[in-house]
């Protein structure tokens, strides 16, 4: 096997990995662990990250739930993607928290509070500074996001206060299907909406 720089493994296009390329390259083992490796949607250094995270169970796949509220507690959007080859349940959080910042921001909304039943999550999107750990990728996705921007606030919720989002999630993997919908939900979760209590812009 010839020696590769990392670089010739990533489509630096799409900000992924060449999985024919490394499956080629790598044993199947090493391959399946490299591939765990997420991301950063904006390059950046390279940098030493802790692997104590690359032990446990690797989740085929996840599914992410975002909704959006203005401060009366109307939906103002709901967004519900499917996730592949995702290496935890803590990697699927941040890519979560991720996802509704891009849109958030994206929307031009002025403020926003980000919700997560992930206190760990949480904690580092709050923290700034360059986080070592597995997730640091999205982490540093999401800070350079919000670069320069006030008024954005990352706020811990248990999940028992934010069950329309988990019903989504949920809803999102049992069904297959994505959705994006502007001032709504989808019927099955038209129900909990009229339940939950009022809460701030995720």
């Amino acid at each position: 096997m010839r020696d590769s720089k990392v670089n010739e493994l990533i489509d630096s296009n799409n900000r992924i990995w060449k999985k024919e390329l490394i499956s080629n390259t790598f044993t199947e083992e090493d391959a399946a662990r490299l591939l765990r490796i997420l991301l950063a949607r904006t390059p950046h250094e390279d940098f030493l990250i802790w692997e104590g995270e690359m032990s446990g169970e690797f989740t085929n796949r996840s599914a992410s739930g975002i909704v959006a509220r203005d401060s009366e507690g109307k939906v103002l959007l709901s967004c519900l993607e499917i996730h592949n080859d995702i290496p935890s349940a803590f990697a699927a959080e941040a890519i979560a928290c991720w996802k509704a910042v891009q849109v958030g921001v994206e929307k031009g909304w002025q403020s926003l509070i980000f919700e997560g039943d992930s206190l760990a999550i949480m904690k580092k999107c709050s923290t700034k500074g360059q986080d070592r750990s597995m997730v640091g990728a999205y982490i540093y996705d999401i800070q350079q996001k919000i670069h320069g921007l006030n008024n954005i606030g990352f706020q811990h919720t248990p999940r028992s206060a934010n069950n329309l989002t988990h019903i989504l999630a949920t809803e999102t993997l049992r069904r297959r299907e994505e959705i994006y919908l502007e001032m709504g939900v989808p019927k099955y979760a038209e129900d909990q909406t009229r339940y939950d209590g009022v809460s701030e812009p995720d």
